[in-house]
């Protein structure tokens, strides 16, 4: 028994110490990252005027990524492409880990409307499998350090916890917690990393993070137009599902043309960004911008911005600009709820918790991972409209022709 209890001691240090060496990783290529953009589309725009800069810098990154993309195929795998890979055979190749870095950084610097996590979240794994492969004698322990990982680099990313911890069980069949111990162990090993990126962050530099929404208090009026905005926020979540699918089948019309489809994404993202900038990169600073400059949008063009958002999202992701869906979905739902407060004249806020909730499950499907995530930006008070959106929309059938997958898919999936 005290065995029992040593090793299981040991668990949850050897947790802390994955933890706390994935909150150094991500904070490094964050920090990487956000240099390189503030590089490329601050210090140089400003030092040299170059016209059609912003087509001119994504077509660029087109052609990187292209290259990457021709030599070494598709790269990084997403999210769930990394959980199903590892799931379906126990391990995570980890022999292209700097290629893997580098694939996914370059989309991020360039202006791609997608979010670091999925880029992330091969590498860490690969570690993690490199690490059970080197350090064998430490026991079958060693062999869950991936799952721990992937945990700990959602819940540092997103710097949510819990969301870390829901995620991935949310992506299975079934919904089982795990044991004690790791439970114990992954929330050691986040909050172990969360204090590290955190601890770099303050003394050396760090991005703006998830925005943060200020407390307000609703009229009861307002709650009848809760609806309306639930519904238009389900309808944009069906499309982006319709361009999830269109893309999808280009994509594969175009097979193997990796350099193609890449500096196809890159011709797109520049023509868009240069009319909408506000719709290229994560999104993290972009609401940060939005909220303070909503008000001088005209209406319609809050209500087109999200579309414009969606669409890129999926031309980057499945042309080879590939990344997370996170952080440029909240964005669009930031900004339709911005377009609803508008029209209704109701509280922004309390219409941007639904909104975005509502897009986040429609997409997601996985409404308690969504109200986790979105804890951390809104105020207490609206987690009651944040749950009831999110639970009332996962309840809301999507069409099967928006959810089959294609034939490149299901090769990941089975």
């Amino acid at each position: 028994m005290k065995t029992k209890n040593n090793n299981r001691i040991v668990f949850i240090m050897l947790g802390a110490v994955a933890g706390a060496v994935i909150g150094g990783i991500i904070w490094a290529f964050m920090r990487v990252m956000n240099l390189l953009i503030e590089l490329l589309w601050d210090y140089i725009p400003e030092a040299v005027h170059i016209p059609g800069y912003t087509i001119l810098m994504c077509l660029l990154g087109g052609i990187v990524i292209g290259i990457i993309q021709k030599k070494y195929g598709p790269c990084p795998d997403d999210l769930h492409q990394v959980m199903t890979k590892y799931k379906r055979d126990g391990r995570y190749p980890y022999h292209n880990v700097l290629i893997m870095l580098i694939a996914a950084l370059m989309p991020l610097i360039f202006g791609g409307a997608i979010g670091p996590e999925a880029g992330l979240m091969g590498v860490v794994v690969g570690l993690c499998c490199w690490a059970g492969d080197k350090f064998k004698y430490a026991g079958k322990y060693i062999s869950e350090l991936p799952e721990i990982g992937i945990s700990a680099t959602l819940g540092i990313v997103f710097r949510s916890p819990f969301f870390g911890f829901i995620e991935p069980l949310e992506n299975d069949d079934e919904f089982v917690l795990p044991k004690a111990s790791k439970t114990t162990a992954i929330f050691c090993a986040v909050l172990a990393g969360f204090g590290v990126f955190m601890l770099l962050g303050k003394f050396l530099g760090l991005g703006a993070g998830m925005p943060h929404f200020e407390k307000v208090t609703i009229e009861r009026g307002e709650l009848l137009y809760a609806l309306p905005v639930l519904a238009i926020s389900v309808a944009l979540g069906y499309v982006y599902m319709v361009f999830d699918k269109f893309t999808q089948i280009t994509a594969k019309k175009l097979g193997r043309r990796y350099f193609l489809m890449a500096v196809i994404a890159a011709i797109v993202l520049g023509i868009i960004g240069t009319a909408f900038p506000i719709v290229m990169f994560s999104g993290e600073e972009e609401i940060q911008m939005l909220t303070e400059i909503y008000t001088q949008y005209p209406l319609y063009l809050l209500f087109i911005i999200p579309i414009i958002k969606v669409f890129l999202i999926n031309v980057c992701i499945r042309f080879g600009w590939r990344g997370g869906s996170f952080f440029p979905s909240i964005f669009a739902g930031v900004c339709l709820g911005y377009a609803c407060s508008s029209a209704f004249g109701i509280d922004p806020v309390f219409a941007i918790s639904i909104s975005t909730a509502a897009v986040m499950t429609t997409i997601m499907r996985k409404p308690l991972a969504v109200a986790l995530l979105l804890l951390l930006c809104f105020p207490v008070n609206n987690l009651i409209y944040i749950l009831a959106a999110a639970f009332l929309v996962s309840i809301i059938p999507v069409p099967k022709s928006l959810i089959k997958l294609s034939e490149s898919e299901k090769l990941i999936y089975e």
